[in-house]
Formats: C-alpha cells, sequence, structure tokens
C-alpha cells in the first residue's frame, strides 16, 4: 500500500492530500485572472478568504499568496485554523458586509 503525499494548505500550511485542497486564483477569474494564477488553499481556508473578501478587494489588496497570509482581518482564524485537526469543518459566519 502507498502512502499518498500530502501537500500544505497555502494560507494555514496544514497538511492535506492533494484531492482534499481546493483551487484558489489569487486574482480571481471575474478580474482577469488566469489558470496561471492559481494557488492550493485547503476548504475552509478558501471559504473564508471568498467570505471575507470581494474579488474586487482580492484583485486590489491580495493578488498574492503572501499578501494573503498578512491580512489582518484572516490573522487571528489562521492561528486559530492551524491548531484545528484537518478533519474539523468550521462553518464561517456570513458578513454583513465583505471587505
Amino acid at each position: 500500500m502507498s502512502e499518498q503525499s500530502t501537500i500544505p494548505c497555502g494560507l494555514c500550511g496544514r497538511a492535506f492530500s492533494r484531492d482534499a485542497l481546493t483551487r484558489h486564483h489569487t486574482l480571481p477569474r471575474s478580474e482577469g485572472g488566469t489558470s496561471d494564477d492559481i494557488e492550493l488553499l485547503c476548504s475552509p481556508c478558501h471559504s473564508m478568504v471568498h467570505t471575507t473578501y470581494t474579488n474586487g478587494t482580492l484583485a486590489g489588496q491580495y493578488a498574492s499568496l503572501t499578501q494573503l497570509r498578512q491580512a489582518p482581518e484572516l490573522q487571528k482564524y489562521i492561528r486559530w485554523v492551524r491548531k484545528q485537526p484537518t478533519t474539523r469543518r468550521p462553518r464561517h459566519a456570513r458578513r454583513r458586509k465583505k471587505l
């Protein structure tokens, strides 16, 4: 039986199998992004990013994974999610207004 390799989530750094990660367009497709602008994120992190920011904000302020990791609105979430088991699937409340 071969072991499946793990890949870290681009945002939280937790290790997942390749098929458990989602494709995040760092420059949203609606803002002109292409398949070259893709990073792999776990589903909870990907959901949190799109719950927090509009595509316009992602394109204008957080068009790279490094910028997204340093986003002040995500700092508390990233610290929290890094401590969670990879099997946990948190739900994110809808924001009244995305940033």
